[in-house]
């Protein structure tokens, strides 16, 4: 039978206090370095808090009574989205600021000085590492890691904004959900990866200026099969562009135009096709009346969405995955 991928938990932590000096230590460990001044608190008010983290992508329910004015001088470590519910969050650093209130979207800037004061809030977060925003940058569109830079903390239209806030909400539900699929840690490297792709379309960022990409060149035929090679042994495992690409000896946009030249897809297109191979083959060893199911088999080999899972696999293999496994 083949290999399973060992699941990854989601960390799950909650946090309750109307103490001054432990919430702005809360702050410090979760979100950035700070000073923070708190109005004086009223009777039965908290700043609470759930957090949720995986290696790949983390989300909170933050929510306060107590009002406060904070300064980061080293700024934020991680990029940090959030959806306001009620009460309001004033953001201001040197290039950007805002003041958002109900259903207002907006981030906080990287790595710079920033300001922040908090009115009655109630948050909906999502975390991104820096490093992960960077290379989804780089493989969409070539612009170096090094030159990403977001050039501003509120979305750039209406329509984009109502669709952030859509993805902060499967975020944040799918990391609180108690028996979260994002335990898989395929299926958190997906949805990392969607948020990432999101927030590129969504806030304003120097790929949305960046006017051409110089062609790659072409990729020997020895480059993709080290690159086939790589994925078909690390198939059950999280597999950015960019590992592939150094497994491969070249670039990340070198190695999808010597995919589509010589194999006619993608490498994410060849992972997927990859991952379907496992699961066909697992779901020809399983057996209903131990109680295995074809969401369960779709969900190690990073297949969320049981529709699009049985599409994908109706047209690899001319029959739904449900045959597969009762035959």
């Amino acid at each position: 039978m083949p290999a399973r991928p060992a699941p990854d938990p989601v960390q799950r932590t909650t946090f309750s206090s109307d103490d001054e000096e432990v919430v702005t230590d809360f702050i410090r460990r979760t979100y950035a370095e700070n000073r923070s001044r708190f109005a004086p608190v009223r009777r039965a008010a908290r700043f609470s808090a759930l957090t949720c983290d995986t290696p790949f992508v983390g989300a909170d329910r933050v929510r306060t009574s107590i009002d406060y004015d904070g300064t980061s001088e080293e700024g934020f470590r991680y990029y940090l989205f959030f959806v306001v519910h009620a009460g309001s969050v004033q953001v201001t650093s040197r290039d950007a600021g805002t003041t958002a209130t109900r259903d207002d979207v907006a981030m906080y800037p990287l790595g710079v000085p920033v300001d922040f004061a908090m009115r009655g809030f109630d948050v909906t977060t999502v975390r991104l590492p820096a490093e992960r925003v960077h290379r989804v940058a780089e493989d969409l569109t070539g612009l170096p890691a090094r030159d990403v830079r977001f050039l501003g903390i509120t979305p750039v239209s209406p329509a984009l904004e109502r669709y952030f806030r859509s993805l902060t909400a499967l975020v944040g539900g799918a990391l609180r959900d108690p028996d979260s699929p994002l335990g898989s840690p395929l299926l958190a490297e997906d949805l990392a990866r969607t948020a990432a792709t999101a927030a590129l379309h969504v806030f304003p960022n120097t790929t949305m200026t960046r006017q051409h990409v110089p062609g790659p060149g072409s990729t020997a035929p020895a480059t993709i099969r080290r690159a086939v090679a790589h994925v078909d042994a690390n198939a059950h495992r999280p597999l950015p562009l960019d590992e592939i690409a150094a497994a491969a000896g070249t670039g990340a946009r070198a190695l999808q135009d010597g995919f589509r030249r010589h194999l006619g897809t993608t490498p994410l297109g060849y992972v997927r096709r990859v991952r379907l191979e496992h699961a066909r083959r697992e779901l020809r060893e399983a057996d209903p009346a131990r109680g295995d199911t074809v969401a369960a088999v779709a969900a190690r080999w990073g297949f969320s969405n049981a529709g699009r899972f049985s599409a994908a696999y109706r047209a690899a293999f001319g029959e739904p995955p449900g045959d597969t496994l009762r035959r």
